[in-house]
């Protein structure tokens, strides 16, 4: 009875407070229903929040391979290489994956305030798309309409795929010697079919202004500097690397899923300004551009990152990775694309004038624009229009390349030139097509070990072995142009009669640079070059001793056609055993062919300070095996005379 009493009761209590809030007003109402609705929501949410961290915890997530690499932990998985603290959402989250995983995902339901860019879902877009993919996150949206600064960015409906950008080395800046990579993620935009407006992704070191050259290596190579991630649109780039330092870059065209496209681009958005300490040898561009691609692909490409991590060994294996990926009928190059620096645009250019119309550029270069007229008089409109185009294309690339201090005579020039050239017929020119270069990639790997005999003509002989992490050599299938680039080149010898081991030869750095441009120009340098430190043993009085060199050449090179160059140069040498001071001068050629290269000199060296020389000559021919393997044969004079024979295995 008491029971029947207290449901009537309930009853009518129920029916009282309904017909209370049906007399309310029906802002009201909503008000009341809205108090009475979000503590079930706030539940709601807080029991799927559990929920999700069970399961993520369930699947191993925070220690998930893809989960660390969001956070960039270091390989052995102790702790992140991110250095800003902004990057994390637990004050733990640097040093304990677990801990960043439970505040991501808590950050994920917390409330939208006026700045909705700066909410968890916005900045990390990358985690919440991953771990959706291994999770049910309640109203999740990839595009989510309050991230518009992302939306802006990212370009959803306009990225059509992604390429890694291998650059050529540059002489003038200690970190770029070996190269340099940028990520391009390309529109394919009709009204941009070069790409120019394209964003880029660079990773380079924030160093001083007027830094000191030495300090710069010493603290480049110890970490002394911080670095970070900055997008510029590509004609930035192509400012700096092509059209002011001259360098080529090769475009290559990644092929990637769109879930994979997705990912590394919205995780490129998370990264973009956080700083990583920089160290030149390993954790350098090509390093962080590899971790990010790594992001997405199965394979490694840092396996062979020990000590050093130079930017054409991740172009080796990514060409690794297609073939291996085109054996079952895929593959992750689309297309390798050339681009040529300004320089050798320009070059190409003058290359299609005549001589006669080359002697009047130079002349117009040499003596100023008041003579141009006289000069362009003996020519046809059509040679004169020649003629002034090229004038005006390299006053534009020296303008470029003089920045931030062009010389204002040679913009007045300039304006002389086109206003010569405006009072002439519209032509319209074709585009040039300018020679492509095989990328670097394309040739043996820089690391080579080799084995092999020596012996000279006192009878010794001995067993070679020699290392170098780094050779582009005259003689190596991965040198462009006949250039020459080689650090720490080490040779040790073993005597099996005298049981002996030693260092035949220890080259620290070695370069040769020649200037094989086919057209001279009265303003840029013909001059080709080479340098050398190292030590070799000797004999000197029946005893081996180790002479410490120094030497630094000029002179000239000339192209014959693809296959010969030839070369004359004069080195000036610091030594450390007697004469201390020698000149050097010789002749050079150079034979390349498909598989077989070889290098050939002859000339003289003084052997003291009255001018008396000894005859030195030398050669080495190279024949390809594969890519990554190479017999080896050479002749010299400059110790003793010496024959060698070796096998090279390039890694």
């Amino acid at each position: 009875m008491n029971q029947r009493n207290t449901s009537v009761k309930i009853g009518r209590i129920s029916l009282l407070l309904t017909s209370l809030f049906l007399s309310l007003p029906v802002i009201k109402q909503l008000i009341v229903f809205l108090i009475i609705l979000l503590p079930m929501v706030a539940q709601a949410e807080a029991s799927s929040l559990t929920e999700i961290l069970d399961t993520a915890e369930r699947l191993g997530l925070a220690s998930h391979p893809t989960w660390l690499k969001l956070l960039h932990y270091e390989r052995n998985g102790i702790h992140s290489e991110v250095l800003t603290d902004n990057f994390f959402l637990s004050p733990k989250g640097r040093s304990n994956p677990n801990d960043e995983l439970t505040a991501t995902l808590t950050a994920y339901f917390a409330p939208w305030d006026e700045n909705t860019n700066e909410h968890a879902r916005c900045r990390f877009p990358a985690r919440y798309f991953w771990l959706s993919q291994q999770l049910s996150l309640p109203g999740y949206n990839l595009r989510e309409p309050k991230c518009n600064r992302l939306e802006k960015w990212a370009l959803f409906d306009s990225v059509q795929s992604v390429s890694l950008l291998l650059v050529s080395g540059y002489m003038g800046n200690p970190a770029s010697t070996f190269g340099h990579a940028l990520f391009k993620l390309n529109t394919d935009s009709i009204d941009d079919k070069t790409g120019l407006f394209d964003l880029t992704l660079n990773y380079g070191a924030l160093v001083p202004e007027n830094e000191n050259t030495l300090r710069y290596v010493v603290r480049g190579l110890f970490g002394g500097y911080v670095a970070g991630f900055s997008d510029k649109y590509f004609y930035t780039e192509d400012l700096v690397y092509s059209r002011t330092e001259f360098r080529d870059i090769w475009d290559y065209r990644l092929e990637l899923s769109d879930y994979e496209r997705t990912l590394l681009i919205l995780h490129i958005w998370e990264i973009i300004g956080k700083k990583f300490k920089y160290y030149f040898l390993d954790k350098n561009c090509v390093y962080r551009l590899a971790e990010l691609l790594e992001l997405v692909i199965e394979e490694e490409l840092l396996d062979n990152a020990r000590f050093w991590y130079v930017p054409v060994e991740l172009f080796h294996r990514l060409n690794d990775i297609d073939r291996s990926r085109r054996e079952s009928g895929t593959k992750l190059i689309h297309s390798v694309r050339f681009i040529p620096s300004r320089q050798r645009i320009l070059y190409h250019r003058l290359k299609l004038l005549t001589p006669d119309e080359i002697d009047a550029f130079n002349t117009i270069l040499q003596e100023g624009t008041n003579s141009m007229s006289a000069k362009l008089a003996m020519f046809t409109t059509d040679q004169q229009i020649k003629i002034l185009d090229a004038l005006l294309a390299y006053q534009k690339y020296r303008l470029i390349a003089e920045e931030p201090d062009p010389d204002p005579k040679r913009r007045e020039a300039k304006d002389r030139i086109l206003l010569a050239r405006l009072q002439l017929p519209a032509r319209s020119t074709p585009p040039l097509e300018v020679p492509e270069l095989p990328s670097p990639a394309q040739g043996s790997r820089p690391m080579v070990f080799g084995i092999g005999i020596a012996g000279e003509s006192n009878g010794e002989s001995f067993l070679r072995l020699h290392w170098s992490p780094f050779k582009q050599d005259l003689v190596g299938q991965n040198s462009l142009e006949g250039n020459e680039l080689v650090v720490l080149d080490l040779a040790v010898g073993f005597n099996n009669n005298e049981h002996k081991i030693f260092v035949d030869q220890l080259d620290l750095i070695r370069v040769r640079k020649l200037n094989t441009k086919q057209v001279a120009v009265v303003d840029e340098s013909p001059l080709s070059w080479q340098l050398r430190i190292s030590a070799t043993r000797i004999e000197d009085n029946k005893e081996k001793h180790y002479d410490g060199v120094m030497s630094f050449g000029i002179g000239y090179a000339w192209k014959w056609n693809e296959s010969f160059t030839g070369y004359g140069i004069v080195d000036l040498a610091a030594h450390t055993h007697y004469p201390l001071i020698r000149l050097r001068p010789h002749l050079g050629m150079i034979i390349g062919l498909e598989t077989i290269r070889g290098w050939l000199y002859v000339g003289a060296e003084s052997v003291n300070y009255n001018s008396d020389f000894r005859g030195i000559w030398g050669g080495q021919v190279q024949y390809q095996l594969t890519d990554r393997y190479s017999i080896s044969v050479g002749v010299t004079n400059e110790k003793a005379t010496r024959a060698s024979a070796g096998l090279n295995w390039y890694w």
